[in-house]
């Protein structure tokens, strides 16, 4: 089979023969790239089928403050990326311009095992199940959820307080329960749960603090570094 490049591919159907041949070059995805993936499932990224389960893609999109990062997972998924990141813009209620970034992947049966470990099998919607964190989450993936959904708790910048917050806020409380105990099982990280606007968040507690960065620093960019104590 003949190198194909996907610059070759854009503006083309998906249904075209140099598509099909491209997409039959890739097989799975790699052990770095899986173990991105359940992170940034975990935080904004989104499991999409337009083929009744079939194949499914990865759709990614973030604030225009995070190009840094947007420009991290686009480059991470390369091969499996035919258009680069586009611009969306918008006007807030009180007139403000906000601007994203979003790009997906191709379609593939190489997402399919994330779509059996996340996706509801009635309802196909994203669902937290107790093995999600013990076996497939490393410190990588925790690393891309703090990327995607994690903060500090206390911005006070005289604040001596070093708890991160993962916001969860999209998951159902037992989920959430779930979640924080599995945390403090498999990583040791001392958590709690508390209210966020009538929705469960998780907490990591400031003891842990220290074991939580020597998890996730060496998969952090420094721009979301910045989003720690």
């Amino acid at each position: 089979m003949k190198n194909i490049k996907k610059e070759q591919l854009i503006g083309i159907s998906p249904n075209s023969n140099l598509f099909k041949q491209y997409k039959a070059s890739l097989t799975s995805l790699s052990q770095i790239q899986f173990e991105a993936s359940i992170g940034l499932v975990l935080g904004d990224a989104s499991l999409n089928t337009e083929n009744k389960g079939k194949t499914y893609r990865l759709k990614f999109e973030w604030s225009d403050k995070h190009k840094a990062y947007i420009d991290c997972v686009y480059n991470l998924f390369d091969k499996w990326l035919i258009s680069p990141p586009h611009k969306k813009e918008r006007v807030s209620p009180n007139g403000n311009l906000i601007i994203n970034w979003g790009f997906q992947t191709i379609s593939h049966e190489a997402f399919n095992p994330l779509a059996n470990i996340f996706l509801d099998n009635k309802t196909k919607h994203k669902s937290i199940k107790e093995s999600l964190i013990k076996e497939h989450l490393t410190d990588r993936g925790l690393a891309h959820w703090f990327s995607d959904d994690g903060g500090k708790l206390d911005y006070n910048k005289n604040s001596k307080n070093k708890s991160i917050v993962l916001n969860t806020q999209s998951f159902t409380d037992l989920e959430v329960i779930s979640l924080a105990k599995i945390l403090n099982d498999k990583f040791n990280l001392n958590t709690e749960i508390r209210s966020n606007k009538n929705k469960k968040i998780i907490v990591i507690k400031s003891d842990s603090y220290l074991l939580f960065r020597s998890l996730i620093d060496p998969y952090l960019i420094p721009e979301m570094a910045k989003k720690l104590p």
